[in-house]
């Protein structure tokens, strides 16, 4: 490849993921409303049916992203990109075709099975990298998964007041089509498969080895960490404030934690270059579990804003080191496998964190959520610490023939 031909894919990447993001975090908002219109049901069935649904794509994410990694490492990873960005785009433009909530929520579960562009995206510029700008190149690619979720919600929401519900589905689904063109025709890939062909039991054995095991479990317990406190946000702002102004002060409250988080995956990237990303997981994990019991002291919304915004602060630095861990750690043949266990923990991680928090909140008061995500996070530094490695180890290539 090109000395500066990864720089173009790069900068392609981050724009697609850009799209893509942007387009996804589209229908967020309104999901417990379509699926109130499309089932006629009423709040408390709605909110019950819209939980299985956003679970849904979680758990087809879980099962599938270990099987598209192999994939990655046998055929490539720019198909894996374009497998994720454009099969979404097919089923989130048949969910707006959806005629009651069983189809919508199977159309889900198809759709976490498909989609995980993170992980694919994140596996094509690392191989397409130089070793030494992988923790560049992750930190600018988790820039556009972070504007994307920002700015999304707030967009979708205009357009179903606009277009209605069902109209933002299909262009979601456009953004997702444009995403995939843009790689399909302006990314190159030089792939070369490997003599040893990647298989579900070197995957396994990859998962269980020294250096990878940890790194899964540090994603998984991250995630959990985040979405834990995430569900009871608006809740809590209700009870400081008002339900009138509870939605927009959340709305503002995310979209800071976004933009700041956004800014300390750059800084954090760029970091990764001179010092170690075990030591930069080790103090953005420890610092944002300090950062998590700030909220527990908000005495008004404005606090409340203020507070849930700084925790983008360190969540940035978390994301991208433990990201370029997992590039970092594999080799280059091997990073297909490694980026779909990692995506498969995050969506466990996904998946677990909200039913922590949602059952935590029945026995304890909503502002002590924050403190379970505080702890959370303390452990997975702590973790890290003792148990994750850095570079590429022997027992990784050796174990996994």
């Amino acid at each position: 490849m090109a000395n500066n031909s990864w720089r173009k894919n790069l900068y392609i990447i981050f724009v697609a993921e850009l799209v893509v993001m942007t387009g996804f975090s589209f229908v967020t908002p309104f999901i417990p409303l379509y699926v109130q219109q499309i089932g006629n049901f009423n709040d408390a069935q709605a909110a019950f049916w819209s939980g299985i649904s956003i679970s849904c794509v979680g758990i087809g994410l879980f099962v599938s992203a270990p099987i598209w990694g192999v994939l990655a490492d046998r055929m490539g990873r720019k198909p894996m990109v374009l497998r994720s960005m454009l099969g979404g785009a097919v089923i989130i433009a048949l969910e707006g075709l959806a005629p009651n909530v069983y189809i919508f929520v199977g159309l889900r579960i198809i759709q976490g099975m498909l989609t995980g562009t993170i992980a694919a995206a994140s596996a094509l510029v690392t191989s397409s990298s130089p070793r030494d700008k992988t923790g560049f190149v992750l930190g600018l690619l988790m820039v556009a998964v972070y504007c994307g979720n920002t700015v999304g919600p707030s967009i979708g929401g205009f357009l179903a007041h606009v277009f209605g519900y069902r109209n933002t589905f299909f262009i979601t689904a456009g953004m997702l089509l444009i995403g995939g063109l843009m790689v399909q025709f302006l990314v190159k890939e030089t792939f070369q498969p490997p003599a040893q062909k990647a298989s579900f039991g070197g995957m396994w054995r990859l998962a269980a080895t020294r250096t990878v095991l940890p790194l899964l479990i540090t994603t998984c317990l991250i995630y959990m960490a985040t979405q834990t406190a995430q569900p009871i946000v608006a809740l809590f702002m209700a009870q400081l404030g008002s339900k009138e102004t509870a939605a927009v002060s959340t709305g503002l409250a995310f979209a800071l934690m976004g933009l700041i988080a956004a800014f300390s995956s750059v800084v954090s990237g760029r970091l990764i270059g001179r010092l170690s990303p075990r030591k930069i997981l080790i103090v953005a994990s420890l610092g944002a579990g300090l950062m998590y019991i700030l909220p527990i002291f908000a005495a008004n919304t404005a606090q409340l804003v203020i507070f849930v915004g700084l925790l983008g602060l360190l969540q940035g630095g978390v994301v991208t080191s433990t990201t370029s861990l997992i590039g970092i750690s594999v080799p280059i043949a091997q990073q297909g496998m490694a980026y779909g266990l990692s995506q498969s923990a995050n969506a466990l991680g996904i998946t677990l964190g909200p039913i922590i928090g949602g059952s935590a909140a029945q026995l304890i008061s909503l502002r002590y959520i924050f403190g379970l995500s505080a702890a959370l996070f303390l452990i997975t530094g702590l973790m890290a610490s003792k148990f994750v490695v850095y570079g590429v180890r022997k027992e990784v290539v050796q174990e996994t023939r």
